[in-house]
């Protein structure tokens, strides 16, 4: 079985070379889990990675080329592992478009090679899974409360890209209510993309008297938009001078992030 994630691409160069780190540390992590199992002829997997937009190719494009180098390691099986938060356009639609191309390529393929003397068993067997998107693991509310809860805020502010699609940003509000539960702390919600924006929801916990205000990045790596985040945060201190505000990383390259993608590689569905 081989392995693929999938982010959305960024002019910026961080969110790729954390990608890239992540895909070293999910790899660590299966070679040390005994809970991993895979019937081709590798022990453990190859892992790619690939971007859904700004890429030199496009993400089927990407696909194709990875799997073209675990076939020739006679690897039958290929899981793709989206690496978004939100059940967006991108993940609902855009994603499973480029694995259908995918998925046409190699059946036409295969179809030929099926006509041809030379063909294997192991080609007329590709097996491709679409795992579940990242932000879909119960878990991922754990991770961000090991964050408000390393920091003495009284309120804090949740801020994710968001999303326009009707429910699309449900997973957000879930996470604040399992946070603001479990932390014993208020929780928030913001949005950059949609209202309501940062600005409002510190204005609004100013106004009922807070001092200490936490922001809490829903994002897995830096780029623009958290920098962007940050600048405006600097600027809240300068607006509110007796207001503590405390600024966390996103999630990050991270072992516990690792495990989160492993569960979903071990337990997503086949399409």
């Amino acid at each position: 079985m081989n392995l693929f994630l999938v982010s959305h691409g960024s002019r910026d160069p961080r969110p790729l070379l954390e990608l890239q780190t992540l895909a070293g540390l999910l790899s660590r992590q299966i070679n040390l889990t005994e809970n991993f199992t895979s019937n081709d002829t590798l022990k453990y997997p190859l892992i790619g990675t690939g971007v859904l937009e700004l890429g030199l190719k496009s993400l089927h494009e990407q696909i194709e080329d990875f799997w073209e180098y675990g076939r020739s390691l006679y690897v039958s099986q290929l899981k793709i592992i989206p690496l978004f938060l939100l059940p967006g356009v991108h993940v609902t639609e855009d994603i499973p478009a480029e694995i259908e191309a995918f998925k046409q390529k190699v059946k036409a393929e295969e179809k030929s090679q099926s006509k041809s003397k030379f063909n294997s068993e192991t080609d007329s067997q590709t097996k491709i899974t679409l795992c579940p998107y990242i932000g879909s693991h119960p878990e991922m509310a754990g991770l961000l409360a090991t964050k408000v809860t390393s920091v003495t805020a009284d309120a804090w502010v949740l801020i994710s890209h968001g999303s326009r699609r009707p429910g699309g940003n449900d997973p957000v509000e879930k996470i604040s209510q399992s946070l603001e539960s479990s932390c014993q702390v208020l929780v928030c919600t913001a949005y950059w993309s949609v209202s309501p924006d940062l600005k409002s929801k510190v204005e609004f916990l100013v106004g009922q008297g807070y001092r200490r205000i936490g922001i809490l990045p829903y994002f897995l790596f830096n780029g623009g938009i958290t920098d962007a985040i940050a600048d405006t945060v600097n600027q809240f201190t300068q607006i509110y001078p007796t207001i503590k505000f405390y600024l966390t990383p996103p999630l990050g390259a991270t072992d516990e992030l690792a495990n989160l993608i492993l569960d979903l590689i071990n337990f997503g569905e086949a399409e």
